[in-house]
């Protein structure tokens, strides 16, 4: 392979990069607001966070291959800058994307964070809710079905 093919694969690893960290912004903008919605069902946001961790995960393999062909390509770059200034230059530009999508996505990351504590805290204190209700109901029913309860004389009628 051609030198100037590993500084083009260079180029293409950060295009692809950014593209991902496009659709992982999109992932996060579905993500707020199945956790805005209170209709939204807990399979909903385990298939969005899925579908989040596959474009995570296709970043990482993505950052590890440009590390290894950068750290090929180093020293050739470095030596001759002047053939390669073109390529260097795009690249630095979507060095630049790359960082800007990737602070939009840790703050669109940290927003839903504080969502979802507030939608499970909602949840949670529904279910509290839920039980306590649940708890009333069951000790009015045990407290009028109770034998003293049924037998007690004031419930009787007194006149014959």
């Amino acid at each position: 392979m051609d030198n100037r093919d590993y500084v083009i694969m260079l180029r293409e690893s950060l295009e692809k990069k950014a593209d991902i960290l496009r659709v992982l912004l999109i992932r996060n903008k579905e993500q707020e607001a199945i956790l805005k919605d209170p209709n939204s069902t807990p399979d909903d946001l385990e298939k969005n966070m899925n579908m989040k961790a596959e474009l995570i995960d296709r970043i990482v393999m993505l950052d590890d291959g440009f590390q290894q062909l950068f750290n090929r390509v180093k020293a050739i770059l470095d030596e001759d800058r002047a053939t390669y200034a073109d390529e260097i230059k795009l690249m630095q530009e979507l060095i630049k994307k790359v960082t800007d999508l990737t602070a939009d996505v840790e703050a669109t990351e940290y927003r839903n964070k504080e969502y979802a504590k507030t939608r499970f805290a909602n949840v949670k204190k529904e279910a509290r809710e839920i039980k306590r209700s649940g708890d009333v109901v069951s000790s009015y029913y045990k407290h009028m079905m109770s034998p003293q309860t049924t037998a007690d004389p004031a419930f009787l009628d007194k006149k014959k």
